[in-house]
């Protein structure tokens, strides 16, 4: 793994790291990965909390899956929401390493899930429980992994129909995910001009139907009207 010099680490520290002594904003390149995923740069915080704001979650039954986890962004923002359990799934240990100890220093007092489960495996090998849950894509793979990651989620929805919601951020493989057939998108949103922003929601067959607007959150990211990459 190929970490930023301190002074570039710095300039990339984000009100997040600095407010919880966390560590999610510095890029880093990985040059053993296995998979064509090499390089981490984390989802912008406010992004997380506009998609997370919008899904109708019932308190303490859903639970948050994010595959390709890096360093724990979406993890930590997705604590401050009432899952029953937070996933995170990445490959790399040096990231997983760092994520762990992300988890142990976000406290904020707004959070509403501490059940953190990270995992360091493969995420074609990920199991889905019986439970509903949230699946997080921040551009984690190319096409053909992507492809595989939707045919395992729809023979876990078809075997157990259930609720379940699909976000898939910078989307550049989004047409597989209109071809699924268990899969349903109800939302979009970002900025043309700002691609990484961008993002669409599905959500399983089960879960069509229910409200989908947007609910506001503030987020503890906000600063004097500024928020955080």
């Amino acid at each position: 793994m190929t970490a930023l010099n301190p002074l570039l680490a710095k300039v990339f520290r984000g009100v997040l790291d600095a407010r919880f002594g966390t560590d999610t904003s510095a890029p880093v390149f990985e040059r053993d990965q296995k998979t064509s995923v090499h390089f981490y740069v984390p989802t912008t915080a406010s992004v997380i909390y506009e998609i997370l704001g919008s899904i109708p979650l019932q308190p303490n039954t859903l639970v948050f899956v994010d595959m390709g986890s890096g360093k724990g962004r979406a993890l930590l923002v997705a604590s401050e929401f009432p899952f029953t359990k937070i996933v995170g799934i990445e490959l790399s240990n040096d990231l997983h390493r760092i994520a762990e100890e992300n988890v142990k220093r976000y406290k904020p007092a707004s959070q509403q899930c501490a059940a953190f489960d990270l995992k360091c495996m493969d995420a074609l090998d990920y199991s889905y429980g019986d439970e509903p849950f949230v699946l997080f894509l921040f551009d984690p793979f190319g096409r053909e992994i992507l492809q595989n990651i939707i045919t395992n989620l729809e023979v876990s929805l078809k075997a157990r129909p259930r609720e379940a919601y699909v976000v898939y951020v910078y989307p550049q493989y989004d047409d597989l995910l209109q071809k699924s057939s268990v899969l349903n998108r109800v939302r979009a949103g970002g900025l043309r001009w700002r691609p990484w922003s961008q993002y669409v929601v599905y959500t399983s067959s089960t879960a069509t139907g229910r409200d989908h607007r947007a609910r506001e959150k503030p987020s503890p990211l906000d600063v004097g009207g500024r928020t955080a990459p």
